[in-house]
């Protein structure tokens, strides 16, 4: 072997050992929270002591800056300049729905009855537009490209889903809901907080036109950093609500006023808002190069076979294990109860209400959303932590 010989891929055992979290707890909880790994954290001291020690020079974060956005485009299919950095998913679900053209009569289409809350209130919040916010009805617990394709008008400007739904946490037929979107020439606009980083997405084979995320759940971030796609096609259609130095074309320096002619990034960059959270940048950079080096595909093999392994265990203990009418929408979540017979912190199901209390006693870390007990698993899980869950689930259902 050369010494330019490219790196092995760590496997998913070595993976694991790099995340403390797995180790100390059985942690099931991707799709609330995830975790960072030493290297990430490595990565946010060496910023931290740089401020501490006075020595930081914000210059040289640069480099770090263009490879998230280069790692991130290659993770999703697209291409660095289409990447923009914000503060969370729901700054990017902002930021496009706010850009466009809004006429008094036009219309966005989406299933307010499965997407997360702050996946509505943006849209609520264009009603005073004159904005129609078309919401449809769900199917069978799922988000329904054919509803969703019927909705849409020649008046749709935007078609919003998620990749992935928080609960009960079914995949969505984007690629369906991108064809009628385009048909329409409407935006498609995803949420995929839900996938990025665990299951595979290729914006150009979806037919996506924006998609946000934050970096906290599957892409093994901080809270505080988001990143937005927006494709080509679309970016300069798009006129946003607020610009900073960094959305304009100026001076060398961000300082720099250059000739006072407002002139807004020809990218995705004209979304971007005032200095970027550079600890949150850090631990980015090395988490997307340890999820690039083992692979999206690998991981999503991986976390939906554990993931199936739990569901078809829990269903056997006499569980109301939460399943897709079609196989290709289950995902890395797995959800037990009825959808909407509880709250965020209970169910209905005092059965159910049983087991969470022994998972939390027995060092599990999962959550209730909407009534249903909640799993999620990612690259740092394995066979044990499922074994874990069965035993535990048999012995409070005793």
């Amino acid at each position: 072997m050369t010494d330019d010989a490219a790196p092995r891929a760590p496997s998913l055992a070595e993976a694991r050992d790099q995340f403390p979290a797995a180790q100390r707890w059985t942690y099931v909880n991707v799709p609330s929270r995830g975790v960072i790994s030493k290297a990430s954290r490595a990565a946010i001291d060496d910023v931290a002591d740089a401020q501490l020690s006075g020595e930081e020079i914000k210059d040289e974060y640069g480099p770090a800056l263009q490879r998230v956005r280069a790692s991130f485009a290659k993770l999703i299919g697209a291409k660095p300049h289409e990447i923009a950095v914000t503060k969370n998913v729901s700054e990017g679900l902002n930021a496009i729905g706010t850009a466009m053209d809004w006429k008094p009569g036009d219309n966005v289409v989406l299933c307010t009855e499965l997407e997360h809350p702050n996946n509505v209130y943006l849209w609520m919040n264009l009603a005073a537009r004159g904005v129609e916010v078309r919401g449809v009805k769900s199917r069978d617990g799922m988000i329904d490209a054919a509803t969703i394709a019927a909705a849409i008008d020649k008046r749709t400007r935007i078609v919003s889903v998620s990749t992935v739904t928080f609960t009960p946490g079914y995949r969505t037929d984007v690629e369906a809901i991108g064809k009628a979107a385009k048909k329409a020439g409407a935006l498609l606009l995803v949420d995929a907080v839900q996938s990025a980083g665990v299951l595979a997405i290729d914006v150009e084979a979806l037919g996506i036109d924006a998609l946000a995320t934050s970096t906290s759940k599957g892409l093994l971030g901080v809270m505080g950093t988001g990143l937005l796609y927006v494709s080509d096609r679309w970016v300069e259609r798009l006129n946003p609500a607020w610009v900073a130095r960094f959305s304009v074309v100026t001076g060398k320096h961000e300082s720099d006023l250059g000739d006072g002619v407002l002139r807004l990034q020809p990218d995705a960059r004209r979304f971007e808002i005032g200095n970027y959270n550079w600890i949150g940048i850090a631990a980015l950079d090395a988490s997307l190069d340890l999820l690039l080096s083992i692979g999206v595909p690998a991981i999503e093999h991986h976390a939906t076979a554990l993931a199936a392994r739990l569901a078809g265990g829990l269903e056997q203990l006499g569980y109301p294990v939460c399943r897709p009418p079609e196989p290709w929408a289950r995902s890395h979540i797995v959800t037990i109860g009825q959808l909407g017979a509880g709250d965020a912190y209970t169910s209905n199901d005092e059965r159910l209400n049983r087991f969470a209390k022994a998972l939390g006693d027995a060092k599990v870390k999962f959550t209730v959303r909407r009534g249903l007990v909640r799993f999620g698993f990612h690259l740092y899980n394995n066979e044990a932590d499922v074994d874990k869950l069965l035993d535990i689930a048999r012995a409070s259902a005793r």
